[in-house]
């Protein structure tokens, strides 16, 4: 039994929201859908099998009907117990990147390997060739320099940010010091837990869990502990011990006791700020990321899509299930095409990555938020 199913009450307002069920216009496909199954599966009514498994591991968890909920259903949670249930029907590639993407050494050797190796027209070739083999390992602790110092704050780096994300992480520190903080990036630092989480692997994102709470502990007092991909400060924001202490990089910065310490150069350019739904839905940081990049004079800031539409990224799904991702990010791809602007903005990786592999357009720059707020600070 799985009591918190129960308080969906199958009104069917998160329809409208709900990218697979636009799509496929399938009830089973639908939020209230998965969650009768989930119900049917946990009470033994329906034996595990493969499209039951398909339905629940085709749910791209952009958490929009949770969002509009309002019997506040925890549909992201009912999902990973769900997934939990059918695990046993995954197949070979959905078991490998789980098992390979949360893992840093695993990470980087697939990537050696792969950008050699792999078609660069597959998803994960078009991800490989978007990977950064030379990154330098963050120093673990950076203290501002001839700044009084202001407070002390946890950077969370994720699994992959030293290969997709490390332009961000070097902004996110530079945008810290330049505030004052000491910024603390704990080494024994782990996988958020995401994936296994979502991949049905409740006991691995555990130890997951615990291992992140005992490294950011063992950091001392810090303020508040920072992500960088909003799809890692998701799960980041469920943990019982950091939860309350975690903000996104982009919510912390635009709290006006930090962003009055900050300016910037000016830069007459276009960019189109995409708000990746777990920003937008879980994080409700979306407003916080355009207030900041408003903090650049002459930017001109355009935002992509329809607020709360999903691209399809959806964690692995652009790489497990490329037709149902390609076709949610279509009328984002358009939109790119048609504006051109100089600079695509995205705060989570995957759907930084998909929406890049996507777009032919040549000079644009796809990056992170604070990548860009960096390069254009000015610096004491």
């Amino acid at each position: 039994m799985i009591p918190e199913a129960a308080r969906c009450v199958k009104c069917g307002l998160c329809l409208a929201g709900c990218p697979t069920y636009q799509l496929s216009s399938s009830e089973t496909m639908s939020p209230r859908g998965r969650i009768a199954l989930v119900q049917a599966l946990a009470q033994g009514q329906l034996v595990v099998d493969g499209y039951s498994h398909e339905v629940l591991a085709s749910c791209l968890l952009c958490r929009r009907c949770e969002a509009m909920c309002p019997s506040e259903v925890p549909f992201g949670m009912l999902m990973d117990r769900g997934r939990e249930l059918v695990r046993s029907r995954q197949g070979w590639k959905e078991k490998l990147l789980i098992a390979i993407l949360p893992r840093r050494v695993w990470m980087h050797l697939l990537a050696r390997i792969g950008k050699a190796a792999l078609s660069a027209t597959t998803p994960m070739g078009k991800m490989l060739t978007q990977a950064r083999l030379d990154a330098p390992e963050p120093e673990e602790l950076c203290r501002p320099r001839g700044t009084r110092t202001v407070g002390r704050i946890g950077l969370f780096t994720g699994c992959t940010g030293s290969l997709f994300d490390s332009a961000a992480i070097e902004g996110a520190t530079e945008l810290l010091l330049q505030a004052g903080y000491e910024v603390q990036i704990p080494r024994r630092q782990a996988c958020c837990g995401a994936l296994d989480a979502h991949g049905g692997n409740g006991k691995r994102a555990a130890r997951l869990l615990a291992v992140n709470e005992a490294a950011f502990a063992s950091a001392g007092e810090l303020e508040a502990v920072v992500s960088i991909a909003s799809g890692c400060g998701a799960q980041f924001a469920g943990y019982p011990a950091l939860g309350e202490k975690h903000v996104d990089i982009g919510s912390f910065l635009a709290q006006e006791q930090v962003i009055s310490r900050l300016r910037f150069r000016p830069l007459a350019k276009c960019a189109m700020v995409h708000i990746p739904c777990t920003l937008e839905n879980v994080l409700h940081g979306a407003e916080a990321v355009l207030q900041l990049l408003q903090r650049i004079p002459g930017l001109h800031i355009v935002e992509a899509g329809k607020r709360g539409a999903c691209c399809g990224a959806g964690g692995t799904a652009f790489l497990l299930r490329p037709d149902l991702a390609d076709s949610l990010r279509q009328p984002f791809v358009q939109q790119i095409g048609g504006l051109a602007p100089d600079y695509v903005l995205s705060s989570n990786v995957s759907c930084r990555l998909h929406l890049q592999a996507g777009v032919d357009t040549a000079g644009v720059q796809f990056m992170h938020p604070v990548t860009l707020l960096a390069q254009q600070l000015i610096r004491d």
